[in-house]
């Protein structure tokens, strides 16, 4: 059903709104990575990019640079672990600025503009101004690397780095940048700016789409393929595209800690992506490479929605987490949503689990904050029986500066039990 502020309701088809799921237990893929990853070095194609990537030095210092930096790689160098810093942080400097003159690394501006807005179009209650927002933010990472969102960064790399050695300054900021902007969208809805907080889940979207990129776990194995990759990618990305239409998408309870859990998904196939583009010289049609693409994009996607739900959804402080609200015989039951922005296009999700549901009658209402008085919509009037429970979403649209919500349960009958088991509102 959908409801407007007049008040005025009607019967709409069920909506088709996309399910959560937990996050994946990754424990396996870190235990096979642990195995991995110090067997794992920069290839020659690496070296050999790195190379050419150093474009102010003689030829012999270029050597002496990189067969100290082998020797960190293999375990062998005399240096101290400051020095060794050093080299390998210089040797990064080389590599963006490198990669920076391939026109960014990225997975390209159509790529991310379209699984923004594709998790934007997914989430039904997205309104299709906001699903724009989030295209048109979709880049603004690539667009602003000299602008990162937190102290320490000197320009932004968008990676956790969990093979090699991250680059003090450029590396491991991707977790906690989309972390920023999800949280600082929160605070925008909270202060009842609802088109900054859509650009500010932009913004954030895009940290979240790079680290389901293997290239972007690593600051030198694999980056010699990096820029092709992806833009084979997005040259390819017609064909790819479809691997987006996703039907769950991920809880997100910690958005830098989940983002480290697509990190560890996508970096686990780093290797395998390497030796095919090193041993396969038609490899962008090798179709190993392109099962794994399709289901790095996939899985991105998930993480790409789970954070727009993060950002967007509210519960009732009576309902989170193990809370919830118990339901009495002939008794009145209420759970609140207070001070919560407005937009043009909602739902609000009802969770309600009683032995009989016939027994229940439920309104949801609302108010203005000067008013002290609740319009309410009879959404639930003694349907049904003890098979099942009261669970679905309600459609709101274009309620203007009501920011206070309420679910009124009355049991109408003694005998049978139950509880609010969750009550939230998701902006659109």
């Amino acid at each position: 059903m959908q409801i407007n502020e007049s008040g005025i309701t009607k019967e709409v088809e069920v909506l088709k709104v996309l399910k959560g799921v937990e996050l994946p237990d990754i424990s396996d893929i870190k235990r096979e990575f642990e195995k991995q990853k110090h067997n794992v070095k920069p290839t020659e194609e690496d070296w050999a990019f790195i190379k050419s990537a150093i474009t102010d030095l003689p030829a012999d210092e270029k050597d002496k640079l990189i067969n100290e930096a082998k020797k960190i790689f293999e375990g062998n160098s005399k240096l101290s672990k400051e020095e060794q810093e050093e080299i390998l942080q210089t040797l990064g400097y080389y590599i963006l600025k490198a990669q920076k003159e391939q026109v960014g690394v990225k997975w390209w501006s159509n790529v991310h503009y379209d699984m923004s807005r594709v998790a934007g179009e997914k989430l039904v209650y997205v309104s299709s101004a906001h699903v724009d927002t989030l295209g048109s933010y979709a880049s603004w990472a690539d667009q602003h690397r000299d602008q990162p969102p937190l102290p320490g960064l000197i320009l932004n790399r968008h990676s956790w780095v969990i093979w090699d050695f991250p680059i003090l300054g450029f590396d491991n900021y991707g977790p906690d940048s989309c972390e920023y902007f999800m949280d600082h969208a929160r605070a925008n809805f909270s202060d009842y700016d609802v088109s900054s907080a859509y650009v500010d889940i932009g913004k954030g979207l895009h940290y979240i789409e790079d680290l389901g990129c293997p290239f972007h776990t690593s600051a030198f194995f694999g980056q010699a393929h990096h820029t092709d990759y992806e833009e084979w990618i997005s040259n390819n990305w017609n064909e790819l595209k479809s691997a987006t239409d996703v039907n769950v998408y991920y809880i997100i309870d910690d958005p830098s800690e989940d983002a480290k859990i697509l990190a560890y998904i996508s970096g686990s196939y780093l290797d395998d992506i390497c030796y095919i583009m090193n041993n396969d010289p038609n490899w962008q049609q090798n179709s190993t490479l392109i099962s794994i693409t399709r289901e790095l994009i996939g899985e991105a996607e998930k993480f790409t929605i789970g954070m727009i739900v993060y950002a967007t959804k509210f519960e009732s402080p009576d309902t989170v987490g193990s809370n919830s609200v118990p339901i009495y015989d002939f008794q009145t039951s209420y759970a609140y949503i207070d001070d919560v922005a407005c937009s043009d296009s909602m739902i609000v999700w009802i969770d309600i689990g009683h032995t009989y549901i016939g027994d229940l009658e439920c309104w949801l209402g609302w108010k203005d904050e000067p008013s002290s008085t609740y319009i309410e919509y009879k959404c639930w009037d003694r349907q049904g029986g003890s098979d099942d429970d009261i669970v679905g979403y309600i459609r709101i649209l274009n309620f203007q500066n009501i920011h206070d919500w309420r679910l009124r349960v009355r049991d109408c009958a003694a005998g049978d039990e139950g509880e609010i088991r969750e009550f939230s509102i998701y902006i659109g």
